[in-house]
């Protein structure tokens, strides 16, 4: 019996510590990630998905970061603007961003964005989905 419960706590912890679990399920994978400081940067995620993507979400972990643009640049060359320019606040994430036409390759995501003030360390999260 103790050993089901042990168990079961660990289950609960993985759970509740990894996202992928807590919330984003169903093939998702984590194709990289940017801390981000408090200053207007221009950064990127270089994808690390080894095969196409259909769907796209960026979550953000730590603080509230403002979005003024966010472009995905596809194997083909084709660069995707997205539509976000807005506050993501800590624990949140965008819709579920559908890329155009067929599965693609995601080279690199490049966004420009602003911390907010007096928050603690942000970190922005690529999520794909084939």
């Amino acid at each position: 019996m103790k050993i089901m419960i042990k168990s079961l706590v660990l289950l609960l912890m993985v759970g509740i510590a990894n996202p992928v679990f807590a919330g984003i399920s169903d093939g998702w994978e984590q194709l990289g990630r940017e801390r981000v400081s408090a200053r207007l940067e221009r950064d990127q995620i270089r994808a690390a998905s080894k095969g196409f993507v259909k769907q796209i979400v960026i979550e953000v972990v730590g603080a509230a970061v403002y979005f003024e643009s966010v472009a995905v640049h596809l194997g083909d060359g084709e660069v995707v603007d997205l539509p976000i320019r807005s506050i993501i606040k800590a624990g949140e994430r965008t819709r579920v961003i559908d890329l155009p036409g067929n599965a693609r390759l995601i080279r690199k995501v490049v966004f420009v964005h602003k911390k907010l003030k007096d928050a603690g360390k942000a970190e922005v999260i690529l999520w794909g989905r084939k």
